[in-house]
Parts: structure tokens; C-alpha cells; sequence
């Protein structure tokens, strides 16, 4: 098992409600895992600035608008730092907003980016912005995309969805630290089409799962569902169980399928009222090659596992 601690949180804001709610977000977790916030935003040429008012490309110079991104930053650094002690910098970026996120993830090593998942792009509070959904889809570290209908400081009861899928058991060595820290509970939901070996692979990534937990003494309780539209499923369950937390593995939409931020991502980033934290599998193209050997071999009566 790997052992992950979370020591950077990347925060990208661009001042909207959502960003901010986010930001508070991020403070909570920062003060639970001891870990530094890496606070951005990004001016965006060509368009609007990151920032809301004062200045637009039509009025100041790219260099006008990030010097003062930078110094809104530092408005909201000092008041991190001075009201919850935890350390913080500030990054005021030129480019595309997505993808500098991403470069800035990358290059400072972050453990966790946490953003709103609306923002100010004018997107419907029932569909992910396009930002958010292109920082989950390509930045290699885990994304934790917060609604803005409320505040979440602590993760109580955490969803974990289990589908036949690789590496769908890696995201408990993730979070494992963050259900300590928050004294949580695990809801694990087991979802498998009506075919036998999906439904028996499911309840095996159950077992493996709950040996796991009972080993870390980590209260859990387990649900299964058979059917086709497994991300209506875990959305239906999420609001009857209130979730606080949903945790979904990101860039593989089926097991032996291209590497992609499938339909099933896509609708519970959508739909979902609760955060959602999404994790890619460790290393992409190993696991899909080792997927494709393995589970290709034939079964007991002679067929291939899968196809």
C-alpha cells in the first residue's frame, strides 16, 4: 500500500463565490493534513481577466491585470496566514486557465488541487465548468471539485463507488488519511452491469476493500447495485446517504477501453451536488497493459475474462 500524504494544495481562484467557497475548503483540509496552500490565478489573454471588475483586456495591459491578480493574492494570503497559520503562496499566471493550472500542478508537485467546479465561466450550476472538467481530465495529481451551493470543512461520510474498472481500489490509499483525519465513514457502492463477472469482480474489489478497512479500523458499510447507468446510481445514493464526499477514479471509463474521462465521470461531475474527488490510477499505460495481458487469459471454462 502506498502511503500518500497531502503537503501542497493547489488552490486556483478567480474570486467567484464558487472559488472562494473552494478556498475554504482547501483551509479546512490544509489545518487537517498539516499540509501549505499554493494559491493561483490565472489572467487569461485575449479575454477576460481572472478577476471580476476592475480590469479587462480592453482597458489594461496582460501585465496591469496580473500585477493586480497578484495583489488581490496577497490580500487573501496574508489573512490565510495571519487567521489559520498556514503557510501559503501566491502564483499569479498568464495563460490559459486549464491549462496553467495544470503546468503549475505539475511543476510544483502538487499533492491535490481543490476548485470550484462552476467558477465565473457562465456555465449552469448543473454542468461542471469547462476549466474544472479539463483540470480533471489531464492534471496528474488528485482534483477535488467543490460545488458552491454550501461549505464543506469536514468529510463525515464518504461515498466510495467500486466498478469493474482498473486500479478502482488505488483511491482508498489516497484518502485513507483524510477519512482518519476526519473521523469519517466509508460508504462503499459496489456497481456492476448484470454480467456475472462483472457482478463477482465487484464483490471480490469489495472484499479486498473492507480486509483494507477492517485492517486500518476504519467503520464502513457496504451497498451493491446492478444496472446499466452506474453514475445515476452513485447520484441517487449520494443524496439519500447526504454524502459529504464522493471519490471516483478518473481517466478509465471501462476496464480494457482507451484511457478517457468517460460518460460515467462526466455525469457525476455534472450532477453531483457534493464534492467530488477524483483520482487517475498510478501509472495509466502500465495498468492497461497489465489489464490486457491478465485479463485476457481464459477463465476456468475456457473463455476470456474479458474482451
Amino acid at each position: 500500500m502506498i502511503e500518500y500524504n497531502i503537503k501542497k494544495i493547489l488552490v486556483p481562484v478567480d474570486f467567484s463565490p464558487a472559488s472562494m467557497n473552494a478556498l475554504d475548503t482547501a483551509i479546512a483540509m490544509a489545518k487537517q493534513q498539516d499540509a501549505a496552500i499554493l494559491l493561483m490565478n490565472v489572467v487569461e489573454p485575449g479575454g477576460l481577466s481572472g478577476i471580476q471588475g476592475e480590469y479587462s483586456n480592453n482597458e489594461e495591459s496582460v501585465l496591469a491585470m496580473t500585477h493586480h491578480s497578484e495583489q488581490e493574492l496577497q490580500v487573501l494570503q496574508h489573512s490565510i496566514i495571519e487567521k489559520y497559520m498556514i503557510p501559503c503562496e501566491v502564483i499569479a499566471a498568464t495563460g490559459i486557465v486549464s491549462s496553467s493550472i495544470i503546468k503549475i500542478s505539475a511543476g510544483r508537485k502538487a499533492d491535490l488541487i481543490v476548485m470550484g467546479a462552476h467558477g465565473s465561466s457562465g456555465f449552469k450550476e448543473s454542468t461542471i465548468g469547462i476549466n474544472a472538467f479539463n483540470v480533471v481530465k489531464t492534471a496528474d495529481c488528485p482534483v477535488l471539485t467543490i460545488p458552491s451551493q454550501k461549505k464543506w470543512g469536514t468529510f463525515k461520510k464518504i461515498l466510495f463507488p467500486v466498478r469493474p474498472v482498473l486500479a478502482a481500489l488505488e483511491k482508498y490509499d489516497f484518502i485513507r488519511k483524510i477519512i482518519r483525519k476526519n473521523d469519517g465513514t466509508l460508504k462503499i457502492l459496489g456497481l456492476a452491469t448484470d454480467d456475472e463477472q462483472d457482478i463477482n469482480l465487484v464483490k471480490d474489489m469489495a472484499l479486498q476493500l473492507n480486509e483494507k478497512l477492517r485492517a486500518d479500523e476504519i467503520a464502513a458499510s457496504t451497498y451493491f447495485k446492478v444496472g446499466k447507468n452506474m453514475a445515476e446510481e452513485v447520484i441517487k445514493i449520494a443524496a439519500l446517504i447526504e454524502t459529504d464526499l464522493i471519490v471516483i477514479t478518473a481517466g478509465i471509463d471501462s476496464l480494457l477501453k482507451q484511457v478517457f474521462v468517460g460518460p460515467y465521470t462526466r455525469q457525476i461531475l455534472n450532477q453531483a451536488h457534493f464534492p467530488v474527488l477524483s483520482i487517475k490510477p498510478y501509472s495509466v499505460n502500465e495498468l492497461t497493459a497489465v489489464a490486457i495481458r491478465d485479463f485476457r487469459k481464459p477463465s476456468p471454462g475456457g473463455m476470456p475474462l474479458y474482451t
